[in-house]
C-alpha cells in the first residue's frame, strides 16, 4: 500500500468543496445516485473529475439516444394526427420510419464518415426502435392518459426551473429531464404520470428509493405536483411513476418452445415497473380493459392489488421522504464527505462491483465501513416511512 493510503481519506473543508462542486450545488440524478452509493466515488468523479484510462475502441451508436429521439418525434407526430387510439399499424410502421430516417439526416449526417461497421450496427437497432415505438403506441391506445410533455427541462436554462431543496448552507438544485409526461383530465383535475424509457433492466426498487437513489421520476412528479395550477392551470394529483422498457426483447428458452409460449414470455416483458396511485378510476383509465397487459397490477376479486400501489396519503408521506433523504444528502455534502462507504446489497449487487476506480480507492477494512442495505419488500418500506414520519 502506498504512502498516500495509508493516511486515509480525511474530509473537505467548505472551502474546497466550494472550489470542486461549486459554491451553489447543482446536481443531476445521476449525481445523487452516486453519492448515495459511494461518497469516496462521487468525490473522485466529479470532485476531481478522475477519468477511466481506457484503450481507443470504436463505440456503436448510441442505444438511448437513438432511442429517446424516435420516441419523443413519434409520439408527438402521433399526437398531432389526432392520437394513438386513432392510429393503424400502417400509419405507425410510417411515421416510426420517418424519425428513424430524420436521425440519420440530422443526427448522423447520412452516415457521413462512419465505418461500415458503425451502419451494420445501427441498422441492427432500427427493427428495435420500431418495436418499441409499436408497443408503446399499442399501450397509449388502451389508454385515456396522453402524453403532454416530453423531454421535459429542470435545469433552469429549459422549460422549468431546478427542483431546489434545502435552505441556505445546505441548499441544492436538482437538475434532469423527464422523458414523457402523460396526464388525464379528470373531474376538473389533472392526473400525471411520469414516464422514464429505459434501454437496461431498471426497475422501481423500494430499497433503492429508501437509500437515496433512483429518484428522478418521483422528484419530477412531485415538483410538477407543487406547481400544477400555475403550469397546467389545473389541480394536479401525483397518478404515478412508470419505467418503460426501450430494449430488445429476447426470449431464452429450450429450442421446443412453441409460438404460443414465446408470446406468453415476451408479454411479461413488456410490463412497466413503478408505483402507481392506488385508485381504481385512474388505475381503468390508465389502461382500459379487465386484464392489464403494460400496467404491473394484480386483481384480488375484482380489486387491484399490488406492491406497485399506494394511496394519496402514501405519496404525501413519499414526497417527505424524499425531501429529507435529499436535505440530509446535501448537508453531508456541504459538510465535505468523502468517506468510502459503498452500498452491498450482496455480491452481484454492490457499488464496488463494476466501480472505475476501485485501483484507485484502496479500501480497507480497517478504516473504510461498507454500508450492507437491507433489501426492503414494499409493506417494510411503508412501515420504515412511517416510522420516520413519527419522530
Amino acid at each position: 500500500m502506498s504512502r498516500a493510503a495509508r493516511l486515509g481519506r480525511g474530509g473537505l473543508s467548505r472551502k474546497s468543496v466550494d472550489k470542486l462542486y461549486g459554491e451553489n450545488l447543482r446536481l443531476s440524478a445521476s449525481r445523487v445516485d452516486t453519492f448515495s452509493s459511494c461518497r469516496f466515488k462521487y468525490f473522485l468523479q466529479y470532485g476531481l473529475r478522475a477519468r477511466e484510462r481506457k484503450r481507443a475502441r470504436f463505440d456503436p451508436p448510441e442505444m438511448g439516444t437513438f432511442m429517446h429521439y424516435v420516441l419523443e418525434g413519434f409520439t408527438k407526430e402521433v399526437m398531432e394526427k389526432g392520437g394513438f387510439k386513432k392510429l393503424d399499424s400502417k400509419l405507425r410502421d410510417q411515421i416510426a420510419e420517418k424519425h428513424v430516417e430524420k436521425y440519420i439526416s440530422e443526427v448522423l449526417d447520412n452516415f457521413s464518415e462512419k465505418s461500415p461497421r458503425f451502419i451494420y450496427l445501427f441498422r441492427r437497432l432500427v427493427n428495435t426502435v420500431k418495436q418499441i415505438a409499436a408497443d408503446m403506441a399499442e399501450e397509449l391506445s388502451r389508454s385515456d392518459f396522453v402524453p403532454i410533455e416530453f423531454e421535459l427541462d429542470f435545469s433552469g436554462r429549459g422549460d422549468l426551473p431546478p427542483v431546489t431543496l434545502g435552505s441556505g448552507d445546505s441548499e441544492i438544485a436538482l437538475t434532469g429531464i423527464a422523458d414523457r409526461i402523460d396526464g388525464w383530465f379528470h373531474e376538473d383535475k389533472l392526473y400525471l404520470r411520469v414516464v422514464d424509457y429505459k434501454t437496461g433492466k431498471k426497475k422501481f426498487d423500494f430499497t433503492d428509493i429508501y437509500n437515496g437513489m433512483g429518484l428522478q421520476m418521483l422528484l419530477y412528479l412531485f415538483a410538477l405536483t407543487e406547481i400544477g395550477m400555475e403550469r397546467y392551470g389545473k389541480a394536479v394529483v401525483p397518478a404515478g411513476v412508470l419505467y418503460a422498457p426501450a430494449r430488445d426483447v429476447v426470449v431464452k428458452a429450450a429450442g421446443n418452445i412453441g409460438d404460443e409460449k414465446i408470446a406468453e414470455e415476451r408479454a411479461k416483458s413488456l410490463l412497466r415497473s413503478g408505483l402507481i396511485l392506488e385508485d381504481e378510476s385512474v388505475i381503468a383509465a390508465m389502461e382500459n380493459g379487465e386484464q392489464p397487459k403494460y400496467l404491473p397490477v394484480k386483481f384480488k376479486d375484482g380489486k387491484p392489488a399490488g406492491d406497485c400501489l399506494a394511496d394519496i396519503e402514501r405519496f404525501a408521506e413519499l414526497s417527505r421522504h424524499i425531501k429529507e433523504t435529499l436535505s440530509d444528502l446535501a448537508e453531508e455534502l456541504h459538510s465535505g464527505s468523502i468517506s468510502a462507504n459503498p452500498y452491498y446489497r450482496g455480491s452481484a449487487e454492490n457499488a464496488c462491483l463494476y466501480c472505475e476506480f476501485l485501483d484507485a480507492c484502496h479500501f480497507d477494512d480497517t478504516k473504510d465501513k461498507t454500508r450492507y442495505v437491507q433489501k426492503l419488500k414494499a409493506s417494510e418500506f411503508w412501515e420504515k416511512l412511517g416510522e420516520r414520519g413519527a419522530r
